[in-house]
């Protein structure tokens, strides 16, 4: 059974130990709204992530390293993208740089691509048996226990750096001891982006990489006093409740999307609405006494008269888990999905159903749950 699930209930840090304790091999998908990040497991270690933000890929975090200069990058990837040849390989064709320090910079932009997921409140996951080709991967796994710690430990310096910078909105303007002395890549390209003015997430935008690293180093400056708070400016989350809202909707429909489609159907969900659940296996007894009453009241409701439409409509929430019960039992056995009520069906099966039956029904039993058994025989 494919592992999938929210983050808010699966925190990135057990799914992690998860992977090392069962030595999984393959992909965990993690996604939330409009980003998406893929872990590679060999045996519950580590061995490769990709992202879909242009932001993470892995010459940008060569620039804000400053490992390579931007007509450098250009130029690499222009033969890139000519040859079909990936970035790595063309680095080290053209003497843009070794091994040794290429090798050392994608372990660490890997780190960075699987703890920043330790800093997403919300999200889905869902894992895949497939790896990228071996030439793709690292030659040394990185310890998935290793990454959880560290993960933790961004998380928590996070929350530290949000006290100062409470939201994305905050803008900063150069300091009584701009520009400074002695900066690293990443502070010397903060303060090259720098203007008079400029919100946090402006200035991520010019500087990219990993968000974690940038909001660690934009605050670094700030306690050198190279730069300085202007101005709180309005939160995001709360410019705009309608907007909010909205977000949060899309958000769920990705979510609902990823545990529903990927995991459970192949198909729309319209296309099963019409359709009545009904039972054809009971519920083990110790199942049906440690259930919560929730999932007990739902279970109660499905009575093949009553059509999906009916049963899911619900908040998104809600509906996504009671999506996630019916699969379950569906999975099972115990669920059976007729075009019709059960009541209009009738004792005896329409003659094209009877011409093919495998055997009469029983006396009292209707004839879909006895072709039902048949079929799972």
């Amino acid at each position: 059974m494919e592992f999938s699930g929210r983050l808010s209930a699966f925190p990135i840090g057990d799914i992690l130990q998860w992977a090392q304790h069962e030595q999984r091999t393959g992909a965990l998908v993690v996604r939330r709204t409009n980003r998406e990040k893929r872990i590679y497991f060999e045996n519950g270690e580590v061995v490769s992530c990709y992202s879909s933000s242009a932001a993470e890929f892995f010459g940008q975090h060569l620039l804000v390293h400053g490992l390579i200069d931007e007509v450098s990058l250009v130029r690499a990837l222009t033969v890139c993208q000519k040859e079909g040849k990936r970035l790595g390989v063309v680095l080290g064709e053209l003497g843009l740089l070794e091994l040794e320090p290429m090798l050392a910079a994608l372990r660490r932009q890997i780190q960075e691509l699987v703890c920043d997921i330790f800093l997403w409140q919300h999200g889905v996951f869902y894992f895949e048996a497939d790896l990228p080709p071996r030439e793709e991967l690292l030659p040394e796994p990185l310890s998935s226990v290793a990454l959880g710690m560290e993960g933790a430990r961004w998380r928590d310096e996070y929350s530290r750096i949000r006290r100062v910078f409470v939201h994305d909105n905050v803008e900063v303007g150069p300091g009584r001891g701009f520009p400074g002395e002695g900066l690293g890549p990443l502070e010397a390209r903060i303060v090259r982006a720098m203007r008079d003015q400029i919100s946090i997430a402006e200035l991520y935008g010019l500087v990219r990489g990993s968000y974690f690293r940038f909001l660690a180093g934009t605050l670094g400056l700030a306690v050198r006093e190279i730069l300085d708070v202007k101005g709180v400016g309005e939160d995001p989350a709360a410019s705009s409740r309608e907007i909010h809202l909205a977000d949060l909707l899309v958000e769920q429909a990705a979510e609902e999307e990823v545990l529903f489609f990927r995991s459970q159907l192949a198909f729309p969900l319209d296309l099963l609405e019409s359709f009545h659940p009904v039972w054809v296996r009971e519920l083990p007894p110790e199942e049906s006494q440690r259930m919560p009453a929730r999932v007990a009241a739902f279970y109660d409701s499905i009575d093949g008269e009553t059509p999906l439409r009916t049963l899911l409509a619900a908040e998104p929430a809600e509906r996504g888990k009671r999506m996630e019960l019916l699969a379950l039992q569906l999975r099972k056995g115990s669920l059976a999905l007729l075009p019709a009520p059960v009541s209009t069906l009738g004792e005896a099966p329409p003659a094209s159903v009877a011409a093919g039956a495998p055997a009469a029904p029983e006396e009292g039993s209707p004839w879909w749950r006895r072709l039902w058994g048949a079929q799972k025989e």
